[in-house]
Formats: C-alpha cells, sequence, structure tokens
C-alpha cells in the first residue's frame, strides 16, 4: 500500500443524460451501465488494489451516503465529505473537499478520481496516480491528465503541449503551454487539433490542497470567502445546517473557472494518459464503448431481437423480456420498471427536453 498520498474519490454527480437508469435519487455512478457492478464500486476496488482505505476520501451529497457506504464498505465512516444536496457544479463541491483535506493532511497531496468514468488497464492507472504523487511531491508543479486530442470534440477543453519532462518516470509528461477553454465551432476545433500540438483535458488532477485553495482565493475570491466561512464553522454546534446556509449562497461553475489559470502558469505538468479512459457520459458514449465498432452494429445489454436494423442500444432492467426492433436504425431504446425510452442517437440531447416536460407536468417521480 502506498502511503503520503491521499486519494479524493468525487461521486456527487447527477448524471442526468443517462436518464432514465440514472435518477435524481441514484445517479448514474452507482448504477451498473456498464457491466455488473457500478463505475463507483469499480474505481474504488481498483484503488483499494494500491491505496489503504484510510488514505481514500469520498466526496459526494448527503443523500449518496447509503449508496457509498453499501458499495465501498471499506472506506472509514470518517472518510465521507459531504457535500449539502444543492446542485452547484463541480467548483463549490470540490472547494469543500480540498478545504476539508488542507486541514486534515496540509502536507500530503491529493489525486481527484471522478467515479463516473472507466479507466483500462487498471494497473497503468494506478501506476499514473502514483507517478503523479511524486511529481507533486518533488516539485509543488500542478499535475492534470490529457489524451490525444484526434477528432474535433466541442464539449471538452485543451492543452497545448510544452516541452517534455520527467521521462525517468515511464509517463509521457510535458509542461503545459496553454489551457484553451473550449472552442465555438467545429472548423476552430478542426483547426487547433490540426495545427498546434494539443490534448484533451480530462482532469485527473493531483496537487497539495492548500495550494489549491490558494488558487480558489486568487481567482474565484467569492468561493474562498464562502470556504473560509464554512471553515469556521467546522467542530461548531449547527455545523451542517451553517455549511448548508453558505454553500446554497454559491455560484455555481466547474472547477476549471480556477484550475484553467493554475493551467496556464509554466509550473503545471500534464501526464497523457497510460490507459483507456471512457466518459460514460451519455447513451451515445455508452454504445460506443459497448459496440466498438464503426456505429452500424447493434448491442443489447438484455434479449435484443433485431430485424432489417443497424447502429442501435438496447438496454433493459429485465432480463427476462424481449426487446424486438424491426425495420429502423440508429436507436437508444433503454426500459426500467417504469420508464421506457426510445430516442435517435442523433437527437440524444432531447433527454432534458424529456426530464423539464415530466417536471412541469409534476411527474417528478420519474427523474
Amino acid at each position: 500500500m502506498m502511503g503520503s498520498m491521499k486519494i479524493l474519490v468525487t461521486a456527487g454527480g447527477q448524471g442526468t443524460k443517462l436518464w432514465p437508469y440514472s435518477r435524481e435519487d441514484k445517479p448514474k455512478q452507482f448504477q451498473p451501465i456498464v457491466g455488473d457492478v457500478s463505475s463507483y464500486t469499480e474505481n474504488i476496488q481498483t484503488l483499494l488494489k494500491k491505496f489503504a482505505p484510510e488514505d481514500i476520501y469520498i466526496s459526494s451529497k448527503r443523500r449518496f451516503i447509503k449508496y457509498i457506504s453499501e458499495q465501498s464498505p471499506q472506506i472509514p465512516l470518517k472518510n465521507y465529505i459531504i457535500e449539502p444536496d444543492i446542485a452547484k457544479d463541480r467548483g463549490p463541491g470540490e472547494g469543500l473537499a480540498f478545504l476539508r483535506l488542507s486541514v486534515l493532511h496540509p502536507d500530503e497531496p491529493v489525486f481527484l478520481v471522478q467515479a463516473d468514468d472507466i479507466r483500462l488497464p487498471e494497473d497503468a492507472f494506478l501506476k499514473m496516480v502514483e507517478d503523479a504523487g511524486k511529481i507533486v511531491a518533488k516539485e509543488k508543479s500542478f499535475v492534470t491528465g490529457g489524451i490525444k486530442a484526434t477528432e474535433p470534440n466541442m464539449g471538452i477543453d485543451y492543452l497545448k503541449l510544452g516541452e517534455r519532462l520527467h521521462q525517468d518516470t515511464g509517463q509521457e509528461v510535458y509542461a503545459v503551454g496553454e489551457f484553451i477553454t473550449r472552442l465555438k465551432s467545429y472548423k476552430e476545433t478542426k483547426e487547433l487539433i490540426e495545427n498546434f500540438r494539443v490534448v484533451a483535458h480530462c482532469n485527473h488532477l493531483c496537487w497539495y490542497p492548500g495550494m489549491l485553495l490558494d488558487a480558489y482565493k486568487k481567482h474565484r475570491p467569492d468561493w474562498y470567502d464562502a470556504l473560509m466561512r464554512m471553515k469556521a464553522c467546522f467542530d461548531k454546534p449547527g455545523e451542517d445546517a451553517a455549511i448548508e446556509e453558505i454553500y446554497a449562497s454559491m455560484e455555481k461553475g466547474p472547477t476549471e473557472d480556477v484550475t484553467k489559470h493554475v493551467m496556464n502558469s509554466p509550473e503545471s505538468r500534464v501526464i497523457l494518459l497510460p490507459f483507456k479512459w471512457i466518459d460514460i457520459g451519455t447513451w451515445g458514449s455508452v454504445y460506443d464503448y459497448l459496440e466498438g465498432g464503426d456505429g452500424t452494429t447493434n448491442y443489447a445489454d438484455g434479449k435484443g431481437v433485431f430485424v432489417d436494423t443497424r447502429g442501435t442500444f438496447v438496454k433493459t432492467s429485465n432480463d427476462k423480456k424481449v426487446v424486438a426492433v424491426a425495420g429502423v436504425d440508429d436507436l437508444i431504446i433503454v426500459d426500467t420498471d417504469d420508464v421506457l425510452l426510445v430516442i435517435p442517437k442523433y437527437k440524444i440531447e432531447q433527454i432534458k427536453d424529456i426530464q423539464k416536460l415530466l417536471k412541469d407536468q409534476g411527474d417528478t417521480e420519474y427523474l
């Protein structure tokens, strides 16, 4: 077991794009979307091969504690970092986690693992975590992860690469030349990846929690001030209610509102991920991962029968139910106990319109 480094597993997201499996009261990271166990369980099982349970911290919303205790009983309860049940994007929630760790372990690097991703092979992932911690401990550099950009992707940020460093680790490590916030057009994105040495940014950050808080202070002072007011409530009567009130007042925003500035400094580093990283964010990405071909094969997680049909994905929670599809192409069909979703792959973003309609109709039990 490796010591002198902490792992922060973030598991508080809502996963709304994977509805109707992913629900407000049980989001995607706790559901067996791919395979027989949840991505949360899979990540914890992997991390426990290298790290002691007491070195792994879990950051999530209060209402998800039951799933955390069921799916990772090895992790001590004192290692739970509880966010209020308020959707604020990652910036405030991760800020609260960094704050807790800065009090508990100010002198140890923390590596952030998002629980809704799949990483294979796991040995390469664990080696990258270990090497990132060594770089941070040696240099105090901010470290993040990247993957080679081959196709334009409008939904992600990019990093220009500087010089290659740390060849002794066996990792492909570079200085960060520039952080580039996601561009507004396909043409601009295509030109970027064709004309510059760039990688797609994919988090996996590693740094000291106190240095992260210093970055919050510099780049999002409003968040920092709220976090310091929370800190003043630690270990005092009424702590939970006071933190919830302060948290509710924080503006929504991604952690990149802070870290993009850090990544633009000469001291930041990016490790090209030496493993396959699958961000299971939409049913389209689940299909792409499981089908693994040219997008024309049918895939059924359950009993699927396909006639004159191409590129269609079926997932059902009832392994005794036959889902028969004929004469249509490129559909996503997801069947749960109380919801059946049928939607073309190229219109997958309309799931949010369905959710809005259900909410407006008062049918929130289906969300």
